[in-house]
C-alpha cells in the first residue's frame, strides 16, 4: 500500500482535480497523470472495468504519482475487495442512501479491528507480502484507503448528517446526474432544483468537516464550484476529449 497523495492534498485543504475515464486503457491513465491531474477515478459501474483490469490502470497512475479511485458497480463487500487488493487507494460506492449504507461500505474497506475486510498480505496493494509485515501492511491500508460515498438520489437527501458523519467516510461525493434523473429532470443537472438538492449535499458535508466534490461541466462552472467551497472536482475525460475535437474541427474550416 503506497502513500495516498489525494489523501494528504485533501487533509491540507488543496484544491485537486480528478479524471473520470470509463475506457480501459493504460496509456489514458498514464498521459492524464503526466497532464498534471491530482486523481484518477476509474469506472467499475458504467466503464465495464473488472477487479483483473484494474491493476493495470492502477499501476499506469501509480507510475505518475496519481492517485488510482474506483467507482464499483455496487455497495458487496466481495466487490468491494477484489479492487482494493487490485491495488485501488480509494472506493466510491454508488448510491449510499443512508447512514447504515455508508457503514457498511467503510466495514468492507478495513481490516478488523476497524471493519471487516478479507486478509490478504500477499496481493497486489500489499506489494506481495515483500515490502513489509502482514501487520504493517493492515495497519497503512486501513489508514492510506479513502471512501467516498456517492449520493445520487433524492431519498438520502433525508439522511446527509448520518451519510456524512460516518466514521470512516472521507469525502462525500455529489452525483448530479443520476439526482436529475430520479427527479424526473434526466440530464438537468444546471436545473435550480438539482443544484438546489446538490447544495443540500454539499453544505452536509462541510457541517461534518468533510470534503466534497461533484462534477465540473466544463473549466469555467468548475472554477465556480471551487469558489462555493468544493475541494474537488471531476471532469469526463471522454466529453472533454469530444469537446475539443469538435471545436478544432469547427475552427478548422475544412469547407
Amino acid at each position: 500500500m503506497i502513500e495516498n497523495g489525494l489523501k494528504r492534498k485533501l487533509a491540507a485543504r488543496r484544491r485537486v482535480c480528478g479524471a473520470l475515464i470509463d475506457l480501459t486503457s493504460e496509456d489514458l491513465v498514464e498521459l492524464c497523470g503526466r497532464v498534471g491531474f491530482d486523481f484518477v477515478l476509474l469506472d467499475g459501474q458504467h466503464g465495464g472495468l473488472d477487479p483483473e483490469r484494474a491493476r493495470g490502470l492502477c499501476r499506469a497512475a501509480e507510475l505518475t504519482g496519481m492517485t488510482a479511485i474506483v467507482r464499483v458497480p455496487r455497495n458487496d463487500p466481495s466487490v468491494i475487495l477484489r479492487y482494493l487488493d487490485a491495488g485501488a487507494a480509494g472506493i466510491v460506492v454508488p448510491n449510499i442512501a443512508d447512514g447504515a449504507q455508508a457503514a457498511a461500505a467503510v466495514a468492507a474497506m478495513k481490516y478488523p479491528p476497524l471493519g471487516q475486510r478479507g486478509a490478504s498480505s500477499r496481493s497486489r496493494a500489499a506489494g506481495y507480502g515483500l515490502t513489509r509485515s502482514a501487520s504493517e501492511y493492515y495497519a497503512a491500508a486501513n489508514e492510506e484507503v479513502l471512501f467516498l460515498p456517492l449520493v445520487e438520489d433524492p431519498g438520502a437527501l433525508l439522511h446527509l448528517p448520518a451519510i456524512c458523519e460516518t466514521k470512516g467516510v472521507d469525502v462525500v461525493l455529489a452525483g448530479p446526474g443520476d439526482l436529475s434523473l430520479a427527479m424526473g429532470i434526466p440530464g438537468g443537472v444546471t436545473d435550480p432544483r438539482v443544484l438546489a438538492a446538490v447544495e443540500q449535499i454539499r453544505a452536509a458535508a462541510a457541517a461534518a468537516g468533510k470534503p466534497v466534490m461533484t462534477v465540473a461541466l466544463d473549466a469555467a462552472h468548475g472554477r465556480r464550484l471551487y469558489e462555493a467551497g468544493y475541494l474537488g472536482v471531476i471532469v469526463g475525460v471522454t466529453a472533454m476529449f469530444a469537446n475539443t475535437a469538435r471545436d478544432f474541427l469547427g475552427q478548422l474550416g475544412r469547407a
